[in-house]
């Protein structure tokens, strides 16, 4: 199975164009952390996980502070038709590990590593990452002033008044397109904006406040709930070994 490898490094925040790739894309961050956008929605990417770029998908990469990494390009059947962050196990991590090492060496070998890679990644959850997009213009306008500022108090009744929507119809359209309620959606859009905070470098507290928790602990709460690890924890590491520099987490090729 004939695969690319390529290692990257990104020193402080980049954000790269969206671009898409003619083979599918799997990457992971030795440290770090990345938002990964696309139509579909935005996907928080830290370290110890595998996101998944299915081949042709327009994508775009922002890193939240220094990361470095890994990608694989192949083409891969089973693995998700759409991108997704996967919950890697350390079987699959020190299997790339691994794949990384061998590289063209011996490429026998490497196929059935890769090949048990793969099986494993078929088996992997998804973690809830995402951030979905609704369809509907009017909601989407709605998604993006959340996104933007989190914080942001307004209720849905408030929100059917300014995009002269119905309320029912509102929460109704709503959950069919993005699979969320809009408190779901909401809490999620700012525990994905805390964790960028976070690479970023901000402090717990000033990640809580900034998006609109009054309750430090409140927030640790919901956090731990949302990603299952707190956010001190969530914050990328310091810079670990260099990789060699590469553009392609956020170029196209």
């Amino acid at each position: 199975m004939p695969i690319e490898i390529r290692r990257f490094r990104h020193d402080g925040r980049f954000d790269g164009p969206i671009h898409a790739h003619d083979r599918g894309q799997l990457f992971a961050l030795d440290h770090g952390l990345a938002l990964i956008r696309s139509g579909a929605g935005d996907w928080i990417m830290p370290s110890g996980r595998l996101c998944w770029m299915p081949a042709g998908v327009p994508h775009g990469v922002l890193t939240l502070g220094p990361v470095a990494g890994t990608s694989l390009y192949l083409d891969a059947a089973g693995l998700p038709p759409r991108p997704a962050v996967l919950r890697a196990p350390p079987l699959a991590l020190a299997l790339l590990g691994r794949i990384i090492e061998i590289e063209a060496d011996d490429p026998g070998r490497r196929d059935r590593l890769l090949a048990v890679l793969l099986d494993e990644l078929r088996a992997a959850p998804e973690e809830p990452l995402r951030l979905p997009t609704p369809r509907d213009p009017r909601l989407r306008r709605m998604t993006a002033a959340l996104a933007a500022d989190p914080a942001d108090p307004r209720r849905l009744d408030d929100w059917a008044a300014a995009l002269d929507l119905p309320k029912r119809s509102l929460v109704r359209r709503f959950k069919a397109e993005t699979g969320l309620s809009f408190v779901q959606w909401r809490h999620h859009a700012r525990l994905i904006r805390a964790a960028a905070l976070l690479g970023d470098g901000a402090s717990v507290t000033e990640a809580a406040l900034a998006v609109g928790y009054d309750s430090v602990s409140a927030f640790i709460t919901r956090f731990r709930a949302g990603f299952g690890v707190t956010p001190g924890r969530f914050a990328p590491g310091p810079t670990g070994a260099a990789n060699k520099a590469g553009p392609d987490l956020g170029s196209a090729r």
